[in-house]
């Protein structure tokens, strides 16, 4: 009988000590659980089977340094129009008045002119195989001596007919550190 109770003893001390091990009320880790993987076949509903335009509703950054040239706000990003196309990976985008870098002067050149590309593609990566967004957004000046570029990967985390959320970094599904989040026309 001493031997049962020993054993019992010690099976609940292995049971409360992986248990204590697995209750980590700080754990910030990405355990990819919650956060959907999408198939080819998805990328329908972001171009219709033909073309599709959406608009950016929001566009967080938790990380925003203002003294960064590169950096975004959402405000040039509000009347932009984005025109995703079955036929190619690539979509265009029908800036809107408010530039995001028009303005940027640092005393030696002025950003005259906007750069953008961006590509949608279906891969394996980092966070498994679903749908990325490659967003990449920059300057020059007039006569093309001085310019920046930001190019930016984001991995799809919700699709509907009407919305797509595209995020970076490492999360719990819902709390975005940096992501776009776009409402179809």
């Amino acid at each position: 009988m001493k031997n049962y109770n020993n054993i019992i003893s010690q099976l609940l001390s292995l049971f409360l000590l992986i248990s204590l091990l697995n209750c980590n009320s700080n754990d910030n880790s990405f355990d990819g659980g919650n956060i959907p993987l999408f198939t080819e076949s998805d990328m329908s509903k972001i171009h219709g089977n033909s073309e599709k335009s959406w608009r950016i509703t929001e566009f967080i950054n938790d990380y925003y340094n203002p003294s960064d040239a590169l950096e975004i706000e959402f405000s040039c990003l509000a009347d932009d129009e984005y025109t995703f196309s079955s036929v190619t990976n690539q979509f265009s985008v029908n800036l809107g008045v408010d530039k995001c870098f028009g303005k940027n002067d640092d005393g030696i050149f002025t950003a005259d002119v906007e750069i953008f590309d961006g590509e949608l593609v279906f891969m394996d990566a980092s966070d498994g195989e679903t749908i990325y967004l490659r967003y990449s957004r920059g300057y020059m000046n007039a006569d093309g001596t001085a310019q920046g570029i930001s190019i930016r990967y984001y991995t799809l985390a919700a699709l509907s007919e009407t919305r797509m959320v595209f995020y970076r970094g490492k999360i719990k599904f819902g709390n975005y550190k940096e992501a776009i989040v776009f409402e179809a026309i």
